[in-house]
């Protein structure tokens, strides 16, 4: 940025040097709105539009809210699967898809060998 411009206060971003932070409620809303979009705003499950993010391994039992724990998911799927592990619920479902299934195994296991994170 040259010298004679100023920027304009945005109570969204704050700015050191020209490195722009963004408050946590904004961050929150990108972090979301990445998952979704990344998923075509359709549940991973069913294929219905999305309008939350499930925790595929639930947080009650260690699950973390991460990218690769978080995909996008209806409300419907969301309440009924609840804390019950994935893989056995979504396989009794009558809209159980081989194909959505390993959609799903490549998102969970995504930079898994670059983060060195597990579960």
């Amino acid at each position: 940025m040259a010298a004679d411009e100023q920027r304009v206060p945005d109570r969204h971003h704050h700015h050191i040097d020209d490195t722009i932070l963004i408050d946590r409620r904004s961050a929150k809303r990108r972090f979301r709105a990445s998952i979704l979009e990344a998923w075509e705003h359709r549940c991973a499950y069913c294929g219905k539009p999305a309008t939350t993010l499930d925790h595929v391994r639930p947080r009650s039992k260690g699950g973390e809210t991460t990218r690769q724990n978080l995909i996008s998911c209806c409300a419907s799927c969301n309440s009924r699967k609840g804390s019950t592990d994935w893989v056995e619920w979504y396989r009794e479902q009558t809209f159980w898809d081989a194909e959505m299934e390993g959609s799903i195994w490549i998102w969970l296991h995504q930079n898994v060998h670059a983060t060195g994170s597990s579960w």
